[in-house]
């Protein structure tokens, strides 16, 4: 094919794929599912890594992570991960930016269990059927990096193969990073809105790019002449801007084909550029993120570095988005993308047919072997041996009990400051369960949910609660509400002195209730300035009823108390602890309609101890139903915190109106 065919199909598609990216950024969520729970401890530090278009997204999101949220972040080269991972790994993130997958940026995916978690954010899809998309090779890469564990995030616009520019992918990439960084915040328990943007500003402002771009460069003016590669080229611009789009540069390079511009910041000019360029023919791109305050009202750091220039050599020309950053990056794109289109119309250049194609391969090839992917360890609860290692306790205890004091003091240090508190009770459970049941349940729910939001360290789960209406039993333990909440007031006032900033209380012994609704405003009040948090709203019995029903038995069977449901959880979780010979019905009853059984005692309307029918019970369904329960306390937990930072909001707003 000719060359000015191919340049001229190149120019057709890239147009196409600007007129497309617009409705892709817009169909970024606001949150990533994918990431919601996975990877399910979170980090210490972020580490990125990318190249080309990708290598701008990644630092991107390190510089911003650092400074909106002022997490511990920082861009490693892809060259400098294939040598191993860096000192620290297991406890930190590990966010690969590769539209395509390339042989290239695979090096950085050679170690993935050395990190806490590791998240891919691709163009590739496995479910896409062309092959030219996605080749055999890769596939087999994308499968075996799910097998270890690896978070996939798709872009949702493929791999953009068939010219050397990226354009739908460079815009979509930052708005999946912000779409990363709110999640996180998310998980975190803090506010995400520092990252908040409405969808149609961005529509908007990438729509009126073009109007923008000819502003800055009229029809006129050749924008060839501009960006000639005789003519020196720099991107300036102020307060960190650049940083924050550092693939501009690439960009040009690539777009035009020229060579890489260098982009500093106003403040750095006169320490190196002006003197090197100061009798040297210069374009530059003065790049001011957000609109003016006021008609005129231009950077006074604009108007200093056109002080130092020469007007016969250099030409400067301002660029004004309407966005602030971070945002307008993507507005920045799409006024870049409007310059290379004007600037394939006026030299016919050929980005299908790229000079150096030929030769390209012998690095651009260059990856790792695929390796076989270790099977990962299972289970949280540490009833499981093979839970050992992922308990890691001096990189982040989840069991506040199994860590030293240095340890714990460097987790509340890196942020982990959430403090999860479960209470259980000591008491009978029919003739098959032992005593510590609820104990053992809410040790394993704490630790479960501790593991899933990522931040949270479990305590060791309270033995002992208000149990008179089983204290006709022997064994049963027994306390009064007063000596509980005593209890709870001391134990919250310690996780305060020691550095958490916030506590999650809940109970796996339907017993402590009423009481805990009670107290719990008194105990919130005292707790100050640590945040308490209440999972009192959970209908547990109605919750049991339903998972026990989803795995076709009986809803009845599932028992308030000592029925299917906890006998399964505990065969799953201390296997060899119920007593199978014992095991028989008792009455069944409707969740939320048998607590006339229990008081004042529940022996005369349950000989046994048995509300439910346990003898159909067995460890195979036990985790599903622990897990079931971890979910609808996961929900509580970010729904309890999410309403009183809404609180906090509104009673600080109030205070300033006032």
């Amino acid at each position: 094919m000719p060359p000015a065919d191919t340049a001229a199909r190149g120019r057709a598609l890239l147009a196409e794929r600007m007129a497309a990216t617009p409705d892709r950024v817009a169909a970024v969520p606001d949150r990533l599912p994918e990431l919601l729970t996975r990877p399910t401890r979170l980090p210490r530090a972020l580490i990125t890594t990318g190249i080309g278009t990708s290598e701008g997204h990644a630092r991107h999101l390190a510089e911003l992570a650092a400074r909106r949220f002022g997490w511990p972040a920082r861009f490693a080269s892809t060259g400098s991960l294939a040598e191993g991972p860096p000192p620290g790994a297991e406890r930190d993130w590990l966010v690969v930016f590769s539209q395509g997958l390339s042989a290239n940026a695979r090096h950085a995916l050679r170690h993935v269990e050395a990190y806490r978690g590791v998240v891919l954010v691709t163009g590739l899809s496995p479910d896409d059927p062309d092959p030219a998309a996605v080749s055999v090779e890769k596939r087999a890469w994308l499968a075996a990096l799910e097998r270890r564990g690896v978070v996939r995030i798709e872009l949702g616009c493929g791999p953009e193969y068939g010219a050397l520019l990226r354009v739908m992918g460079a815009r979509v990439g930052y708005a999946v990073a912000w779409s990363l960084l709110r999640t996180l915040a998310h998980r975190r328990l803090e506010d995400p809105s520092t990252l908040a943007i409405e969808r149609p500003a961005l529509l908007c402002a990438q729509r009126a790019a073009v109007d923008e771009a000819d502003r800055v460069l009229p029809r006129h003016e050749r924008v060839a002449a501009f960006f000639a590669p005789e003519r020196t080229l720099l991107l300036v611009g102020e307060a960190g801007a650049l940083e924050l789009v550092d693939h501009l540069a690439l960009k040009l390079a690539e777009g035009m084909l020229r060579p890489q511009p260098r982009a500093i910041d106003v403040l750095h000019f006169a320490h190196g550029p002006l003197q090197s360029l100061a009798r040297t023919p210069v374009s530059i791109l003065y790049l001011q993120p957000g609109p003016p305050r006021a008609a005129g009202d231009d950077s006074p750091w604009l108007a200093r570095l056109a002080a130092t220039l020469d007007p016969a050599l250099h030409d400067l020309r301002a660029v004004r988005t309407a966005l602030p950053m971070p945002f307008a990056a993507i507005e920045l794109e799409a006024i870049f993308d409007a310059w290379i289109l004007r600037h394939q119309d006026e030299t016919g250049l050929d980005l299908v047919a790229w000079p150096g194609a030929e030769r390209e391969r012998a690095l651009y090839d260059a990856g790792p072997p695929l390796e076989a992917a270790p099977v990962p360890p299972v289970g949280i609860d540490d009833a499981r041996p093979s839970s050992a290692a992922l308990l890691d306790p001096a990189a982040h205890p989840i069991r506040l009990e199994q860590a030293t004091w240095p340890e714990l003091e460097r987790t509340l240090e890196a942020g982990h400051r959430t403090a999860i508190v479960a209470l259980g009770s000591i008491e009978q459970h029919g003739p098959h369960l032992p005593l510590a049941t609820d104990r053992w349940i809410a040790d394993a729910l704490a630790c479960r949910l501790a593991a899933r939001v990522g931040d949270a360290v479990a305590l060791p789960a309270l033995p002992f609660g208000c149990a008179s209406e089983h204290l006709d039993f022997p064994g049963t333990l027994h306390i009064e509400p007063a000596t509980l909440e005593a209890c709870l007031r001391d134990l919250l006032a310690s996780l305060a002195r020691h550095g958490f900033a916030r506590a999650f209380l809940f109970t796996a012994h339907g017993g402590n209730h009423d009481a805990l609704r009670a107290m719990g405003p008194r105990l919130a009040e005292g707790a100050r300035p640590l945040v308490l948090a209440l999972g009192d709203g959970l209908d547990v019995g109605r919750l049991q009823e339903a998972v026990v029903a989803a795995h076709g038995l009986a809803p009845r069977a599932a028992g308030p108390h000592a029925g299917e449901y906890e006998t399964s959880v505990v065969a799953w979780l201390r296997p060899g602890a119920v007593r199978g010979e014992a095991l028989a019905s008792g009455p069944l009853v409707v969740a939320g309609s048998g607590s006339e059984l229990f008081h004042p005692s529940l022996r005369p309307n349950a000989p046994e101890g048995v509300l439910g029918d346990p003898t159909r019970a067995t460890g195979g369904r036990g985790e599903a139903y622990l897990e079931a329960w971890v979910d609808a306390l996961e929900r509580a937990y970010r729904g309890a915190f999410a309403s009183v930072a809404e609180k906090n909001r509104n009673d600080t707003k109030g205070t300033q109106k006032a």
